[in-house]
């Protein structure tokens, strides 16, 4: 089965708000408070708003860090979308939307954000950049 995860870490940079996304993340990726991770299907896509940017921020906030104790080269679960210092950010200058699977690999691009890829509409603010991913089965 596959288990789709849309997930929204606390906003905020202060401590009290890192520590709070680190037990948010916990629950994804370790124990949701069942003695299982929520991320526990047989096949996994995990999206949403992050409010951290594990490229960018890992080094100062230990939320960004604790995402990338499960996902990265060698890890259980690899970024589905760009991340690191160099993709297009989806939220002020950072890459808070995140789409991260175990199974899925694929092409996404940012509404407004990646190049060719126009703003679904003109405001002068808009809080996120959708994300856009079409994914398969990795062999």
């Amino acid at each position: 089965s596959v288990h789709l995860w849309a997930t929204h870490g606390s906003p905020g940079f202060g401590l009290d708000d890192q520590a709070c996304r680190v037990k948010q993340f916990d629950q994804v990726f370790v124990d949701i408070g069942d003695g299982e991770p929520a991320a526990n299907g047989a096949e996994n896509i995990i999206m949403g708003d992050f409010n951290t940017d594990p490229g960018r921020l890992a080094k100062n906030d230990p939320s960004a860090a604790r995402i990338n104790d499960f996902v990265g080269e060698g890890l259980p679960f690899h970024f589905v979308n760009e991340v690191g210092p160099d993709a297009p950010p989806t939220y002020a200058a950072f890459n808070i939307d995140l789409v991260i699977s175990d199974v899925y690999k694929g092409d996404c691009w940012a509404a407004g954000a990646t190049e060719g890829h126009p703003p679904v509409y003109d405001a002068i603010y808009f809080d996120h950049k959708p994300i856009v991913c079409t994914v398969e089965k990795a062999p």
